[in-house]
């Protein structure tokens, strides 16, 4: 009795033992996954000078930047001209192909990126990445002081620069800007003379559209004040929702991309309209495109398309990331040569001490808020709206 006893007894301690150790190592395990994440967010929090960030940044010898703007790489000639010894490597990728990537290489504790700047896709970046702890926020103190909102404290992140979409006419055919109410291009004048990038396959139009749908109440004042009376709903749930129907049964003209929907209305005599990205506004010029923006449009122009910038979780190169992002931030005074290669004709940057290279400051855009919680929510059911109108 006693021998079986004292086997029972060492089986016990050493079943024991082996979850204790099972524990132990789970939790040293959880510790390892995560704790360079908990530093880096101290590390962020700190607010190191250039000086201190360089010089921890050269023993790093180089930064890993995830973009989906080539602008990444321009800005990569500057920086490593100012900054000797540290090597930019930029990988350019679509939003979603870019959270696809980093979620895969980090759920396998490869940690290669150390930069992400990214366009949101209805909200999934904010709740997927973001709030997952994937990409984190930086923004030092010293150049937040400046930052419009709500990218310097209600936003998910800061942006390097934001676009946006909106109406674009042939300034042959018209003196001015023809449209001045979304609803307008629902009447028989517009009757198939609205050209659109496909929003299925363009994410930053269907949140347009989506965002039309949240901000319902403002659509029906809109059109109220077009049609003088109240919205009738024809079996649809808000005035965001009719306003997409109405528009599309008017002959809305699909086409694969912005450049496609701008050159269809180039030529004179079409008398169209096209909704287009702000950021084509750069290659106006280089294309011979007579067209033109238009810069209000009731109830809101757009929605603003930020190109978020984020330090990637257990970024490597971690002071190198900082040291890069504030150089295209512009750095404290916002003169750093950085920020050149996001400040453009049709976009905009988010500071009060950078000038505009447009004739409207980001401040006296019409523009409706970034609401990345409930874009996520909305786009599968407008998306699938869409697609019912087919």
């Amino acid at each position: 009795m006693k021998r079986k006893f004292l086997s029972h007894k060492k089986l016990t301690l050493l079943s024991s033992l082996l979850i204790l150790s099972s524990i132990i190592s789970g939790c040293s395990n959880s510790s390892t996954n995560t704790s360079k994440n908990i530093n880096l967010k101290s590390i962020l929090a700190k607010n190191e000078s250039t000086d201190e960030l360089y010089k921890a940044a050269k023993k790093e010898g180089k930064v890993v930047i995830y973009s989906t703007s080539g602008r990444a790489k321009d800005a990569k000639k500057s920086f490593e001209k100012k900054y000797p010894g540290i090597k930019v490597e930029v990988s350019v990728l679509k939003s979603d192909e870019l959270m696809n990537k980093v979620t895969k290489e980090q759920d396998a504790s490869m940690f290669n990126a150390d930069v992400i700047i990214t366009k949101e896709v209805s909200g999934a970046v904010k709740n997927q990445m973001v709030d997952k702890g994937r990409y984190l926020r930086y923004l030092p103190s010293d150049i937040a002081a400046n930052v419009d909102e709500p990218f310097k404290t209600q936003s998910e992140g800061y942006a390097s620069y934001l676009e946006f979409r909106t109406l674009f006419y042939n300034t042959d055919d018209f003196k001015e800007a023809p449209v001045k109410n979304w609803w307008d291009l629902t009447t028989p004048e517009w009757k198939g003379k609205v050209y659109t990038a496909d929003p299925l396959s363009n994410p930053a139009f269907m949140d347009l559209f989506s965002t039309m749908v949240i901000n319902s109440d403002d659509m029906a004042k809109a059109y109220k004040e077009k049609f003088g009376k109240d919205i009738v709903l024809h079996g649809t749930e808000n005035a965001g929702y009719e306003f997409i129907k109405e528009l599309y049964n008017n002959g809305l003209v699909v086409l694969k991309g912005s450049d496609d929907a701008l050159d269809a209305i180039n030529k004179k005599g079409k008398n169209a309209v096209a909704i287009a990205v702000s950021g084509d506004m750069s290659k106006i010029e280089e294309k011979s495109w007579h067209v033109s923006p238009i810069y209000d449009i009731q109830p809101k122009t757009s929605v603003p398309d930020p190109g978020y910038v984020f330090v990637a979780k257990n970024a490597p190169h971690s002071s190198a990331a900082m040291l890069y992002l504030r150089w295209i931030m512009g750095e404290t005074d916002g003169k750093a040569k950085g920020v050149d290669a996001f400040n453009a004709v049709g976009a905009w940057i988010p500071r009060k001490d950078v000038k505009s290279k447009n004739p409207l400051n980001y401040s006296d855009l019409n523009l409706w808020n970034f609401d990345g919680d409930k874009l996520y929510k909305t786009s599968p059911k407008v998306r699938d709206f869409w697609i019912g109108l087919k």
